[in-house]
């Protein structure tokens, strides 16, 4: 074999090495991209949001859901037990580390205020169910930060969200009122004290 031949055939040995180095490069690069990709992915998939759940808004409830749940404090609530009063429930969706939704900031001033004009002389029962699907999501802070003298509880506390799924009729922050006759009579979502207290009033002297 010639000089020459020889040098080409090296020459060709090496651009088919470069090649094969090359290929491996691309694919060990490739596969970082996956990789790195689907960390990503399963990061942004299985972290928990600190923001509050969604309540979906529900269709129009034309009979009294009846259920219990405990309160933060470990009393056990029973809407049941309340028959015969004026019943104001209140949903609102708590974040990981007590956020709340503005709606609710609102709400709880408006459901303060009411307390402090029922809550100790007249029956008129006040429960706010929060929606946390967080281990931890402050609400003792909650009640203290907003002063929630009322009943007070979780509705995932059994791994569901039964009664937000029943009286979310406005979704977040709805607010619903139960007669004496233990009927639901209105749902309200922003609504002004005034009203809620005109209702309440009327629904006392029925």
């Amino acid at each position: 074999m010639s000089e020459r031949l020889k040098k080409r055939k090296i020459l060709i040995e090496k651009q088919k090495k470069k090649k094969v180095q090359t290929k491996i490069l691309v694919g060990v690069v490739c596969l970082i991209v996956i990789v790195l990709g689907g960390v990503t992915a399963w990061q942004y998939l299985s972290a928990p949001s600190e923001d509050p759940p969604e309540i979906k808004p529900t269709a129009a409830l034309f009979s009294t859901y009846e259920f219990t749940m405990n309160d933060i404090d470990g009393t056990r609530f029973s809407l049941d037990n309340y028959r015969g009063n004026v019943i104001v429930i209140h949903l609102m969706a708590v974040g990981c580390s007590g956020q709340i939704n503005p709606i609710n900031d609102n709400q709880l001033i408006k459901l303060k205020s009411l307390c402090n004009s029922y809550c100790d002389n007249k029956p008129v029962t006040i429960v706010s169910v929060a929606v946390a699907t967080c281990e931890s999501s402050r609400l003792s802070w909650l009640r203290s930060t907003y002063g929630i003298s009322w009943f007070l509880g979780n509705d995932y506390d059994d791994g569901t969200v039964d009664i937000a799924q029943n009286y979310g009729m406005y979704g977040d922050g709805t607010i619903i009122v139960i007669d004496k006759d233990f009927q639901v009579h209105e749902a309200y979502s922003d609504v002004g004290v005034s009203t809620i207290k005109s209702k309440i009033n009327q629904l006392l002297e029925a």
